[in-house]
């Protein structure tokens, strides 16, 4: 059996969605999660999870194809069934030895095709995205060369926007906010209530003159952010974090829009799409720089008054009750 070598064992007991239903053909499909590799196949109508290798001569399954509802080894022809078993190999009539494939559990929901890697009394059940009256989403996918810790933090903690997103988020002048946290056994919210408004260019263009910004995580990767104006949410980004390796995470990526008589959906995102690509090349940037450094020097890092969700998502991530941080204002 394969180990995963990921730093955070706990997230094992989470369902991750790892590709559209639309993406998944007749061929096998080859994927990471959590450090393991891993392969999706249609077998017996059904949509099903292996490790990624023969047991054979441990080549990649995901080279193979599927023959007579089996999934076929490219290298000696080894064939196996939905459940694992090997059913046939070249030469004999009968199956020359005992085998059977590592399966992980697989589950089809919100058009997407989730897996999860532990599959016992102590797994968790699938963490759903939201559906929201009167909204529209697009969605996507995305990937940073960064670890879900930092990953995570990054999206969820406004203090690097004057400096990484500057003029996109922030022109000039200061940014006062009130930070309230709450936290539970599975998440960690965090309250930023705005004494200005942002004068960004993205905030010029689009902001209907936010006054709080609500950052709510939930495991095992669920980063919400939503934007009110006077108690009305008008925006909302999800990102779906999936962590393909320790240095690696995939995102999948949902905006969420206030439906409008005034113009059409396709329009409104599509003027708003270049200014999100640039903030997450900007993001992606700084977090594959962040991973390099880990990797040279460890996990030295240094937490201060003003990292409200670093502490409290570091603790999650281990499997933790997390603590929250203190109320506080905090001026950008």
């Amino acid at each position: 059996m394969s180990q995963s070598t990921f730093p955070y064992p706990h997230l094992q007991r989470y369902w991750y969605p790892v590709l559209s239903q639309k993406q998944l053909g007749q061929r096998p499909h080859a994927f990471q999660l959590l450090d393991r590799q891993l392969v999706l196949v249609r077998l017996a109508g059904k949509i099903c999870c292996f490790l990624d290798r023969c047991p054979h001569r441990l080549v990649p399954l995901s080279l193979g194809h599927v023959e007579q509802g089996r999934l076929q080894c490219c290298y000696h022809g080894w064939q196996f069934d939905d459940q694992g078993e090997l059913r046939h190999t070249p030469g004999s009539q009968r199956p020359a030895c005992r085998a059977r494939l590592q399966r992980f559990a697989v589950q089809e929901f919100q058009g997407l095709i989730w897996v999860k890697l532990r599959d016992d009394e102590g797994s968790a059940p699938l963490v759903a995205m939201p559906e929201i009256d009167g909204m529209s989403y697009r969605q996507e996918y995305r990937q940073v060369d960064c670890g879900v810790f930092h990953t995570a933090e990054n999206f969820l903690d406004p203090c690097h926007t004057p400096y990484i997103h500057r003029k996109l988020l922030r022109q000039s002048g200061k940014q006062a906010m009130t930070v309230t946290q709450h936290v539970d056994i599975e998440e960690v919210v965090t309250d930023y209530a705005l004494h200005q408004r942002q004068n960004g260019w993205i905030n010029r263009l689009f902001d209907r003159g936010i006054d709080r910004n609500l950052a709510r995580f939930t495991l095992p990767g669920m980063i919400e952010l939503d934007y009110y104006q006077q108690q009305r949410l008008v925006f909302k980004t999800l990102l779906y974090l999936i962590p393909h390796q320790a240095e690696r995470t995939g995102m999948l990526v949902r905006i969420y829009l206030p439906r409008s008589r005034m113009m059409p959906d396709g329009l409104r995102f599509a003027l708003l799409r270049p200014f999100l690509n640039l903030l997450f090349r900007q993001d992606g940037q700084i977090l594959a720089i962040q991973q390099q450094a880990q990797q040279r020097y460890g996990d030295r890092y240094l937490f201060s008054t003003t990292d409200m969700v670093a502490k409290p998502l570091w603790q999650l991530l281990h499997g933790k009750q997390p603590q929250a941080a203190q109320a506080r204002d905090i001026e950008l």
